[in-house]
C-alpha cells in the first residue's frame, strides 16, 4: 500500500508519472526540496497523522 501511495503522489506531480528512482535521483523527496514538504503534508493527511 505504501508503494502505491508514493506512486500515486508521483503521478500527480509535474511531470506526472515519474518513477520513484527518478524522484530520489532528482532529490524531490529530499527534505530541502519544496516538493518534499508537499509530499510530507499529503502523506500525513492520507494517514491521518496531522
Amino acid at each position: 500500500m505504501d508503494k502505491a501511495d508514493i506512486y500515486t503522489w508521483l503521478a500527480w506531480q509535474n511531470p506526472p508519472g515519474r518513477q520513484l528512482h527518478q524522484a530520489i535521483m532528482e532529490r524531490i523527496l529530499a527534505p530541502s526540496h519544496p516538493d518534499a514538504q508537499k509530499f510530507g503534508n499529503w502523506f500525513k493527511t492520507l494517514y491521518g497523522l496531522t
